[in-house]
């Protein structure tokens, strides 16, 4: 009996003993996993996942309201689940994660959607997906893109229609006196209404964002050119017709980077189908 109970006891213990060496094993493999993500995968695990999952996994990690599910408890089994999945991965512009929008749940915030976007363009340049259809692949047709993509009631909001009526320094008139009908390729009407719609042009788009290239030479996107909030502080040369000196408010700067990086991520987000615009301005800005 003694000896029977003994070998029953090492039993357990050994089957205990087995069961945490494989618990440990699989735990230690997806974390080996994880650790050794590189590309696509790694931004996934360590940017995308912590920025989705405490406002994604309501929904998505039970499946309620019918949910579909594709969060898991770890960054290695959500991204598994999320390429099982399919359709999820593939370029920003048709990918459900992107361009769902406004459902049950909460919607993508501003700074979700534009980590998901770079993830996903990781993803579609290491899978070799089609490229992009919703994405500008030049310059020019960037420009038009983003024009088209500015919102004339968050301009408005960030009290961006009062950039015209900013004044220069020692007195030399407000920045309109000068670009109220576009001189300097700078268009700063008294009609708040003229500046937006002209500014979503070219040239004048060009104070607003800029192009950059990859290492290839090959146009890349679109970033914040400051032209308008550089141009005042400039060094200025000594007999010269320079450009009076002139600064912006705080607040009003601020306003004007957040409007344009918020554009740039809603055109790259391929967010711009609600966009509003105002009527038309007074014929010739004035």
């Amino acid at each position: 009996m003694k000896a029977t109970n003994s070998t029953r006891a090492a039993f357990v213990l050994a089957l205990a003993m087995g069961s945490a060496f494989v618990w440990a094993c699989s735990s230690s493999s997806s974390s080996d996993s994880a650790a050794n993500a590189t590309g696509a995968k790694a931004f996934f695990n360590s940017k995308v996942f912590p920025s989705l999952q405490p406002t994604c996994k309501g929904c998505h990690q039970g499946g309620e309201r019918g949910a579909p599910v594709f969060i898991g408890a770890s960054a290695e089994t959500t991204y598994t689940a999320i390429d099982g999945f399919p359709g999820l991965i593939a370029v920003p512009s048709i990918s459900p994660i992107v361009q769902k929008g406004p459902h049950s749940g909460p919607a993508l915030s501003t700074d979700q959607a534009d980590l998901v976007t770079q993830w996903l363009k990781m993803e579609a340049d290491e899978r070799k997906l089609s490229s992009d259809p919703g994405q500008p692949q030049n310059l020019r047709a960037a420009f038009k893109a983003f024009g088209a993509c500015m919102d004339y009631d968050r301009w408005i909001a960030l009290k961006l229609d009062t950039l015209a009526k900013n004044t220069t320094e020692n007195n030399q008139g407000q920045c309109n006196s000068c670009h109220n009908y576009g001189m300097a390729s700078m268009w700063l009407s008294v009609d708040p209404v003229v500046t937006f719609l002209k500014l979503r042009e070219f040239p004048y788009v060009q104070r607003l964002v800029v192009g950059s290239v990859n290492n290839k030479g090959e146009f890349e996107g679109l970033n914040f050119s400051r032209r308008i909030l550089d141009k005042g502080t400039e060094a200025q040369q000594p007999q010269s017709n320079s450009h009076p000196r002139y600064s912006f408010p705080s607040d009003l700067t601020a306003n004007l980077t957040t409007f344009v990086n918020e554009t740039i991520s809603n055109l790259s987000a391929g967010r711009c189908q609600n966009v509003t615009t105002p009527d038309a301005g007074l014929e010739g800005g004035m």
